[in-house]
């Protein structure tokens, strides 16, 4: 069994300096509570052994990890910091921001050196690299988003395996059996298995639609400008077997494919059935008419605040069970009936 001997022997300090850092009792050097860290990490002492103390005790400040990327939604992204931003001060934190791209490093070096109370990943891979130190984290962590396998993180999230329900369900109570369904970007899908969210709503709708018997084309597009929903919206022209769309592209995409719609004189919802699946798209969609299942950020954040707070004050211990929000349904006359 690993013992603080180990930990000692691993970091090339002595026992005392070892439990100096665990308990917060004197203050260590940065970088021998860093090298002190790394080992407890490294031959899993500090999930046995619970937590140590921050440098100066209680900073008030928690992290919130939201990578930015080449395909970052800016709308979605916005949208999730501001409230996430909003619901810390209320409960009187301040936020840092940390834009990594890669996420790990940056967040270990910051919760080494004792700088925030705890940790909002958001953003979140179905394999994402972040979990992994979070089960091994000397503060608490919550995810605002599930990744693939149950781990020993809080998770607070939408529940996508029901959305992708529901709208199935919608359509196949509409008549509708065969939909065209159009993705965002590509590299969303794939980058270290995917965006949680993406992937999640995406596999229940294949899912569903199997046992309600809807067939399922796919496109995916790289841009949101008015030539490339005009590309997919000709594509849904050419095949005229098609009767919905169901996108999961963003506000400007939308608004784009509306605009083309127009442009071809095709009518919503007579000639087609547009939803608005597992995106953010605020006043738009309430502008455009256009049916939505929406991301919650105001609500998943200020859940996932609260969780947090708990965790950092000892009031509920960690848990591997997810938080799952049920999905809304905006309904707003972009779906005909074909029955």
């Amino acid at each position: 069994m690993v013992g603080i001997k180990d930990v000692a022997a691993l970091a090339g300090v002595s026992i005392s300096t070892v439990s100096y850092v665990m308990t917060g009792k004197r203050p260590i050097g940065v970088k021998t509570r860093q090298r002190v860290l790394q080992a407890a990490r490294d031959l899993g002492y500090l999930a046995k052994n619970g937590s140590p103390a921050s440098l100066d005790g209680e900073t008030h400040f928690v992290a919130l990890s939201s990578p930015v990327h080449d395909s970052t939604s800016y709308t979605n992204y916005c949208a999730y910091f501001l409230n996430f931003l909003k619901a810390a001060r209320q409960l009187g934190y301040e936020t840092l921001l940390l834009t990594e791209e890669t996420g790990d490093e940056q967040l270990r070096s910051i919760i080494d050196t004792g700088m925030v109370d705890g940790v909002a990943l958001m953003d979140v891979t179905m394999n994402d690299p972040r979990i992994e130190l979070a089960q091994f984290s000397t503060i608490p962590f919550i995810s605002i988003g599930h990744p693939t396998d149950e781990i020993n993180v809080p998770c607070i999230d939408t529940d996508f395996t029901e959305m992708g329900e529901m709208i199935m369900q919608t359509l196949h109570r509409n008549g509708h059996d065969r939909i065209l369904f159009i993705g965002g970007k590509k590299i969303d899908y794939e980058r270290a298995g995917g965006a949680n969210y993406l992937i999640r709503l995406r596999t229940s709708m294949h899912a569903a639609a199997a046992r309600y018997g809807i067939h399922i084309d796919e496109e995916f597009t790289d841009n949101d400008d008015f030539a490339a929903a005009e590309n997919l919206l000709e594509r849904f022209i050419s095949d005229k077997k098609n009767t919905a769309i169901v996108t999961q592209g963003g506000p400007l995409f939308l608004n784009n494919l509306v605009a083309a719609t127009r442009q071809h004189g095709i009518r919503i919802p007579q000639d087609l059935s547009l939803v608005s699946a597992g995106t953010y798209t605020d006043s738009m969609g309430k502008r455009l008419r256009i049916d939505e299942f929406p991301l919650m950020p105001a609500e998943l954040c200020q859940l996932g605040m609260s969780i947090l707070v708990h965790l950092m004050d000892g009031t509920i211990k960690r848990k591997e069970k997810a938080t799952l929000i049920h999905p809304i349904y905006k309904q707003r006359g972009s779906i005909a009936s074909l029955c």
